[in-house]
């Protein structure tokens, strides 16, 4: 007989660069000019205003697959989801192989989807247009709570848990490759952001001796 494990979900609303490196850039001291960036951000799927979420203007260098990011502000879209603000920027840092960029992060109503939705606007020189009417995509946040429960003894080569929201791309909340892992992590709960007003499905892969077990939920 084929082990089955039960998950309990419950979804309810709350009020994506690989970073290796953030920190804010020195104030500009020579070889400085202003850039403007202004524009909106909306809820991608109802196609409405979304305040409150950071907007920040960036120096952006990558170093293999990793990025190295200092930023020079950040503003938060006002109550009709625009922003506009001025900075000063050492345009020397072109030169070292950086790019500027604008892009949204997360905020207590909001997440990013870097799959699904324009979150970021680069410049590789200086054009003080290059910022103008920007939109940015970002989506209301939901929490999605998985609940683990063990009921068999049985051995398994891997155990994962995925989800997926508005695209069929399956991202990973959980992933253990033997029962021994199981009982040192000892995690009995997960909480993984996912987005508001869609279905979330989850999806279970196990890896037995002799079955591979897969199931949508």
């Amino acid at each position: 007989m084929k082990p089955i494990y039960k998950i309990s979900l419950t979804l309810f609303s709350i009020a994506l660069f690989i970073n290796a490196c953030k920190k804010q850039a020195p104030v500009c001291t020579g070889n400085c000019e202003t850039m403007n960036a202004n524009g909106s951000v909306i809820n991608k799927l109802t196609n409405t205003v979304a305040a409150g979420v950071p907007v920040s203007l960036s120096w952006v260098k990558f170093v293999g697959v990793f990025s190295q990011s200092e930023i020079i502000a950040t503003v938060n879209s006002k109550a009709d989801g625009s922003f506009n603000f001025t900075s000063n920027i050492d345009t020397t840092y072109f030169s070292k192989g950086y790019f500027l960029s604008v892009s949204v992060g997360k905020s207590n109503d909001y997440i990013i989807l870097g799959y699904s939705g324009n979150i970021e606007t680069r410049t590789y020189s200086f054009d003080q247009n290059a910022f103008q009417h920007k939109q940015f995509e970002v989506y209301k946040k939901a929490t999605l709570k998985i609940r683990l429960h063990r009921t068999f003894n049985d051995t398994f080569k891997s155990y994962a848990i995925t989800h997926a929201n508005v695209t069929e791309d399956y991202l990973y909340d959980y992933n253990v490759q033997s029962p021994q892992e199981v009982i040192d992590r000892n995690t009995s709960e997960i909480n993984v952001e996912t987005v508001a007003d869609v279905y979330t499905k989850n999806q279970y892969d196990k890896n037995v001796c002799k079955w591979y077990i897969h199931c949508n939920t």
